[in-house]
């Protein structure tokens, strides 16, 4: 959540933020509003718990003084919850206000609105057979067992393809743990109060399965892994903290109707090794460059080409102040597609996880988190791609035998 004393100070530049996300501009004047209404009924509710206390310090009351607190104690039970629900609405409404855009980032949604800042390499194949099409035919993928045993957008990877995923996988996970992540296998399932302080519930509640009473399935691990630091204050060297995950992640792919409904692209259930890091307000710049290096380091190893892409503003998540894809040429699509995502939240997700460390002067600050994508499924599938033959086969690399 953005900092309540920005929204009273500055409210003008988070309409601005908000203008350019294409966002509702009427959320800011409606939280201030909700804002006053609460501080303005905390003050009268203070009043009335001073003149309660002025009152039990006078001596034993008479029974005059008697009938006047018990109805100063139905006064005060009143106020109490006026105040409560006002304090709700306001942090409702503060929860649904993004985090602002970063001056760098270009205004506009859809492809035509995202900058290429590099490419690297050049696709040896313009066109081809789809991924599906190609691990169908070898035996490697059975999407339509898949859809009879658990419904559309659910695969059965076999054979090669399946140890070649465990071997990604696996060598995804120990590439950042040697650049310095600690490892971690995080929980699938949360609470929605920690997807909300994530920034990614309300809205992302039609994209998310429901696992329980209050429990859902996580689309990225990134939510417990920040989670884990929750209301935890960092020492100044202490920061960065970086963990890796691995997890199998679960989305509805709402609002995705007509898209990707061949192929293993836009699955319900998915395999990723996530970066998460945890660092100090002066680091995250740098941060948020790092784990595109990392991304980019991963993936020059198979040889793919790509491009890195600095996306527009109305395709940034609520949390995040800027973000990074890297999309790899997909030969069977004739385009890039988005393998890999890295943003920076700033303190969005830490003032509401209450995620803090100490400065040079000791001086209690919000952290900044940043997240990012290592692996998934879809670099296997374009190198599939990449790599198939005029006969249909597709010779796979040593690392992934």
């Amino acid at each position: 959540m953005l900092s309540r004393d920005l929204l009273r100070t500055s409210p003008q530049a988070v309409i601005n933020s908000l203008v350019k996300r294409g966002g509702d501009v009427k959320l800011v004047d409606k939280f201030l509003a909700a804002d006053k209404l609460w501080r303005n009924e905390l003050a009268k509710l203070e009043i009335l718990q001073r003149a309660r206390n002025d009152m039990s310090r006078s001596g034993k009351p008479s029974a005059a003084e008697l009938k006047v607190a018990k109805k100063s104690s139905s006064q005060l039970s009143k106020k109490s919850q006026v105040v409560s629900a006002a304090a709700k609405k306001a942090e409702d409404l503060l929860l649904a206000i993004p985090n602002l855009v970063a001056p760098d980032v270009p205004v506009g949604a859809g492809e035509s609105a995202n900058t290429v800042i590099k490419e690297v390499g050049k696709p040896k194949l313009m066109t081809g057979k789809p991924h599906q099409q190609l691990m169908t035919e070898l035996g490697w993928l059975d999407l339509s067992t898949a859809a009879e045993v658990s419904g559309a957008r659910f695969r059965y990877l076999k054979g090669p393809a399946a140890s070649a995923w465990m071997e990604l996988s696996r060598l995804g996970f120990r590439f950042a743990v040697k650049h310095g992540f600690q490892p971690v296998i995080p929980p699938v399932i949360v609470r929605s109060d920690i997807l909300t302080k994530g920034g990614f519930f309300p809205e992302g509640e039609e994209d998310t399965f429901k696992a329980g009473d209050d429990l859902y399935l996580v689309g990225t691990s990134e939510y417990s892994l920040v989670a884990s630091v929750a209301n935890k204050v960092f020492k100044k060297d202490e920061l960065p903290l970086r963990l890796v995950g691995f997890s199998t992640c679960f989305r509805k792919e709402a609002g995705s109707y007509g898209k990707d409904v061949k192929g293993m692209f836009r699955q319900h259930q998915f395999d990723k090794v996530e970066m998460v890091s945890i660092c100090r307000q002066d680091q995250s710049e740098n941060e948020h460059d790092f784990l595109l290096e990392m991304q980019e380091r991963f993936v020059q190893q198979f040889k793919l080409p790509y491009q890195a892409v600095l996306i527009g503003s109305g395709d940034l998540e609520k949390k995040a102040i800027k973000r990074f894809d890297l999309e790899t040429w997909f030969p069977g699509q004739q385009r890039y597609r988005e393998t890999h995502s890295a943003s920076n939240c700033t303190d969005y997700q830490s003032r509401a996880l209450g995620i803090k460390y100490r400065d040079q002067a000791g001086v209690t600050q919000f952290a900044h988190t940043l997240n990012g994508t290592l692996v998934t499924e879809r670099l296997l599938l374009a190198y599939i791609e990449n790599n198939q033959r005029p006969d249909g086969t597709v010779m796979l690399p040593r690392s992934l035998r």
